[in-house]
């Protein structure tokens, strides 16, 4: 089972894999293949913590914690990667790009580093406080 567990980490970790592409194709001006991948990022994103509450990967796989995993992850696919894109998309006048695309990768790691981000319902995992205010404001 422990072999199982770590399959589910390493389904996990794809989506830093997923990251570093959507990451390349933001610096290439590709939005539409940045979006693509950050898509697939989602999807193994909404799959991974069911499977790794039904293989139990936190007893099975003890070493690697999912929690700081989905955490680096996320952090990279719904943070970084955004920031960069809003930074050097043109979306608005760099003055103004730059600080904002500061502000959110400053921000996002205080908010990521918060220990009671997360519900303790482990049914829905939700967030207690959204930390996508910023693409309202951005965008």
């Amino acid at each position: 089972m422990g072999a199982l567990a770590f399959s589910v980490h390493i389904f996990t970790a794809l989506g830093a894999g997923f990251a570093l592409l959507a990451m390349v194709a933001a610096v290439a001006h590709d939005w539409a293949l940045m979006f693509g991948w950050l898509g697939v990022a989602l999807i193994i994103d909404g799959v991974d913590g069911p499977l790794a509450r039904a293989v139990d990967t936190r007893g099975n796989a003890p070493r690697w914690s999912g929690e700081v995993l989905d955490l680096v992850v996320d952090f990279t696919t719904y943070v970084f990667v955004p920031a960069y894109a809003i930074v050097s998309a043109d979306l608005m006048p760099f003055e103004w790009a730059l600080p904002a695309g500061f502000i959110i990768a400053v921000t996002a790691a205080l908010y990521f580093a918060d220990g009671n981000m997360k519900s303790e319902d482990i049914i829905s995992s939700a967030f207690r406080r959204s930390g996508t205010w910023w693409r309202s404001i951005c965008c």
